[in-house]
């Protein structure tokens, strides 16, 4: 029953702040949803190996000569690894230019909703700043009528609505801007990864053979 109590207390101050910020808080909150899942979305997909791409290959020739199954892979280059070997054994005349089709499709991955968060970003303070002009607008008016407290807010509601959607709209890109740049440097380290698997798979037929070979060995 407190817990009822806390959760209906948590949304009201929600409501009121919302209230407070005026006319700019339902889409800071829509940007807010739609930034922060497709930060997730993109964060889930630059998630590094600890082993370097040549090491990947060699453990995943392991198993794939010795008719292992392979773990569900956990990452893009997981994935791309195993697809390298697949296509080394079956095509192994027609290497890099298979890869280079098939890992198209990564790279197009990993800048999906990069710039939909970088519009975003931009949008968030923007928006806060138009809920300050508004709240300053507010403000001045009531000082020239004199009128301190009002139905609108007055004074008080004016200064409140400024710093309050100002606050918000920070709030938002700041931390957004942040982590966004954290995944796009983690980005350029998985493409780089993808062009030395590209590399690899696609060396001398007797590098290739070195590979093969060392994964043979137990």
């Amino acid at each position: 029953m407190n817990n009822f109590f806390n959760i209906a207390n948590l949304w009201q101050q929600f409501l009121d702040f919302m209230a407070v910020g005026g006319y700019v808080m339902p889409p800071l909150v829509l940007i807010t949803i739609v930034l922060w899942y497709a930060i997730t979305y993109r964060a889930s997909l630059v998630q590094l190996n600890k082993s370097n791409p040549r090491r990947l290959v060699e453990k995943c020739l392991v198993k794939y000569n010795k008719n292992k199954s392979n773990k569900q892979a956990k990452t893009i280059i997981d994935e791309a690894v195993l697809l390298g070997v697949q296509i080394m054994h079956q095509h192994p005349d027609r290497i890099r230019k298979n890869l280079d089709v098939l890992y198209w499709d990564y790279r197009i991955a990993l800048k999906q909703y990069k710039s939909l968060i970088t519009v975003l970003l931009v949008i968030a303070p923007l928006l806060g700043l138009l809920g300050t002009v508004a709240g300053m607008i507010e403000t001045f008016d009531s000082l020239q009528d004199m009128t301190f407290i009002s139905q609108d807010g007055g004074i008080a509601g004016g200064i409140s609505q400024a710093l309050v959607t100002t606050q918000f709209g920070l709030s938002i890109s700041i931390p957004g801007l942040l982590i966004h740049s954290f995944i796009n440097r983690r980005q350029l380290v998985v493409e780089q990864e993808l062009e030395q698997l590209i590399d690899i798979f696609s060396s001398k037929p007797h590098l290739q053979q070195a590979i093969i070979q060392k994964g043979k060995q137990p």
